[in-house]
């Protein structure tokens, strides 16, 4: 379970976009509002991404993108994290964004997708949160939890190879944290638990 629960999580949500809606109502080219979830691997963000779409009661269609699609291999997380930040810049100045997902199975780049400024937009995932971030997005949720339950989910993921790129991937993200401290720019800090 999360703690605080869903309830309290798509509340804050919901508050932090009607506010900044009411505050960009005059400005055409405003973009729809920006929620951000990170946090270490196995915290469970890919989850409560899913939990906040499956529980939108919103006549506007959710956008999500998931980091896993922006990184371009096990190397790949400052690249995806400039991607994503890339995206936030050109999304502030109302225009439509367009990333090309990252094919693990293939290790080369796939189809294009494309993101419209006018729909809100969740991006979820390790190192969605940079300092930069923070006058790009309107709700940055920062996710963790302990570190063994994080590795036991994180190998658990079925069709993923994490076991033998965990420390790899964790020092990634601990350089990342170091350079923009992403806890400290989160408008919400969740406590996962089993």
């Amino acid at each position: 379970m999360l703690s605080p629960d869903l309830s309290q999580i798509t509340a804050h949500i919901h508050e932090r976009a009607l506010a900044y809606d009411d505050a960009v109502k005059h400005d055409r080219r405003a973009p729809a509002p920006t929620f951000l979830i990170d946090g270490p691997s196995g915290s469970g963000k890919t989850t409560l991404t899913a939990e906040i779409e499956q529980h939108w009661n919103s006549a506007v269609k959710l956008q999500v993108v998931h980091m896993d699609d922006l990184y371009p291999g096990w190397d790949g997380l400052a690249e995806g994290a400039a991607k994503a930040l890339a995206m936030l810049t050109e999304r502030a100045t109302g225009a439509d964004t367009h990333w090309q997902r990252y094919d693990w199975k293939t290790r080369s780049f796939a189809e294009w997708h494309s993101v419209d400024s006018l729909e809100p937009l969740l991006i979820e995932g390790c190192g969605s949160m940079s300092q930069e971030s923070q006058s790009l997005s309107q709700v940055r949720i920062w996710l963790d939890a302990e570190t063994e339950l994080r590795r036991e989910r994180a190998l658990s993921r079925v069709g993923e190879n994490f076991a033998e790129h965990w420390t790899q991937w964790d020092a990634q993200f601990e350089n990342f944290i170091s350079l923009h401290n992403p806890r400290a720019i989160a408008t919400l800090e969740v406590s996962a638990s089993e």
